[in-house]
């Protein structure tokens, strides 16, 4: 097929993909959405009133920055509100497999694209359908890392800032980052000491309640950062499925030598990279992978995140490396990351199997690279690359 037709295909793709959308929204903008605890957030931020709950697990977990982000959203009536952040969403996801077929498949880009817009959709689709911010997050990730590679310090912040904005949880790839990008630091700082004084240019005028929200959001991730729920789909739902809890004290000794681990393992691949860029979608892919297992409170939609990199590294080893094994091992994982749109019965076996297939793709994956490294280093030629794009 000429690329120019694919090329077509993807912006039908995507343009059916958001007109479906669209019109689920118009029947009823309030269903399936979690957009509404983000416009209460909002609201209670232009009149001045706290904006965490003080009980439950649930509701604004997000640093006070996401509720001034969201304002101009929120202002809006339903249908559009909706419609729009769904849009800002998809551009900035859309934007960061598009970025990723460029860097990687010069010669083949709209092809690629096409293929990594039809695998990525497994995973994507219960965010894009309940407006979560992770698939915007997930894009962002990609382009802060990506961009550290091409050390483009101040996109990188810029994306980074976006990521933090959008999840407290992005620290930790932040953090990566920073570890292995020392050129970064300086940059990096200025990013927190920015990060942190946000908020406060939006209440010139009340700045004690900026820094109560502060105290509040702090308290707050302390009490759900233990949910009692068995419905999160982190490491712990795969010893939940034998019928086993982890105690507190091991299951974050368990957390803390894993985020030791995956620092130790980058160190050690370092040594070894394709190129830049191929080592920064490592990082993603390690820090993403640590988040989705460590994270206590891990939903099934996160996985998006690893749809993305499993979306990249098979297309990369079967179109570049030619490594058919690994590529199609990690192609076949993909489907899984969707199943829970198959009803209930499968969201519950969902808690599970995504931890099992977070783990599946990143050792053999790791043990693909190690093994690469007996190699002699060659870069990767795009001109080479398979008949089958």
């Amino acid at each position: 097929m000429k690329s120019s037709y694919l090329a077509l295909a993807s912006i039908v793709l995507w343009s059916v993909l958001l007109l479906s959308l669209s019109l689920l929204i118009f029947h009823n903008p309030t269903s399936r959405t979690v957009t509404l605890a983000y416009v209460q957030a909002s609201i209670r931020f232009l009149q001045k009133l706290p904006l965490y709950e003080s009980s439950g697990i649930h509701g604004f977990l997000y640093f006070p920055h996401f509720a001034i982000f969201f304002t101009p959203f929120a202002l809006l009536p339903p249908i559009p509100r909706e419609i729009l952040w769904r849009i800002f969403s998809l551009v900035i996801f859309v934007g960061a497999l598009r970025k990723l077929t460029s860097s990687f498949f010069p010669l083949h880009q709209d092809k690629v694209f096409f293929y990594f817009s039809l695998l990525i959709m497994f995973s994507a689709l219960a965010s894009i359908r309940n407006g979560q911010t992770n698939l915007a997050l997930s894009g962002s990730l990609v382009l802060s890392f990506l961009a550290c590679g091409e050390k483009n310090w101040l996109k990188a912040a810029f994306f980074f800032f976006l990521s933090l904005i959008l999840k407290p949880i992005a620290l930790f790839p932040f953090v990566y980052a920073t570890i292995f990008y020392p050129s970064f630091k300086k940059t990096a700082f200025w990013l927190v000491l920015l990060f942190v004084l946000f908020p406060f240019f939006f209440c010139l005028d009340h700045p004690l309640y900026m820094a109560e929200q502060y105290l509040l959001f702090t308290k707050r991730m302390t009490t759900v950062s233990q949910p009692n729920e068995a419905n999160f789909a982190d490491i712990q739902g795969l010893f939940r499925v034998v019928h086993v809890e982890l105690p507190f004290v091991l299951s974050l000794l368990i957390r803390s030598l894993a985020a030791i681990g995956v620092i130790l393992l980058a160190f050690r691949l370092k040594r070894w990279s394709k190129s830049p860029l191929f080592f920064s979608m490592l990082l993603y892919s390690f820090s993403t992978a640590y988040l989705l297992l460590c994270n206590p409170r891990t939903e099934l939609n996160s996985y998006v995140f690893l749809g993305l990199s499993l979306g990249f590294f098979s297309l990369y080893f079967l179109f570049v490396e030619k490594q058919k094994t690994i590529g199609l091992f990690l192609l076949a994982l993909q489907p899984f990351l969707g199943i829970e749109a198959f009803g209930k019965r499968w969201v519950e076996i969902g808690l599970w199997l995504k931890p099992l297939i977070c783990l599946l793709s990143q050792i053999p994956l790791t043990w693909q690279l190690f093994k690469e490294q007996t190699k002699p280093t060659i870069e990767s030629n795009p001109n080479s690359q398979s008949p089958l794009l």
